[in-house]
């Protein structure tokens, strides 16, 4: 059954609270986007569960830090409580330039948990003209 507009909002937000969260540091609200078991892929590596991603964006350090997280061009499938999403990132400097420091591609698996939309994996692949950058 295809979802509904309001299911594909939810995900929509769902990015954009992880990657806002992201930038302000609040782990808390970051950890909220993700289901109990979650598994996060990139660059550095793979966390799953949330005590491990808890340790995600320390280890991230310098990489995210005074950035803006923009996502954008959401593509979004779905199979009843489950969901697929492709999405692109862009990361700004935010202090002393507006830069465009990197791009990527997130790839997501979405499982709706006591009725909220929540990530259970998120695979990020860098761009390979930003891949040496970052």
């Amino acid at each position: 059954m295809p979802l509904n507009f309001e299911d594909k909002l939810e995900i929509q937000e769902l990015a954009v609270r992880y990657a806002n969260a992201m930038d302000d540091g609040d782990l808390k609200a970051w950890l909220d986007t993700w289901a109990e078991d979650g598994v996060w892929e990139g660059g550095i590596g793979k966390y799953e569960g949330k005590k491990s991603l808890s340790g995600l964006l320390g280890d991230l350090g310098a990489r995210i830090q005074n950035k803006r997280h923009v996502m954008t061009n959401f593509v979004i499938d779905s199979a009843g409580d489950l969901a697929k999403q492709k999405c692109y990132l862009f990361v700004f400097e935010r202090e002393n330039s507006t830069e465009l420091v990197a791009s990527a591609v997130y790839e997501d698996t979405l499982q709706k948990i006591d009725g909220r939309w929540k990530f259970i994996k998120r695979s990020v692949k860098l761009d390979p003209s930003f891949g040496k950058k970052l």
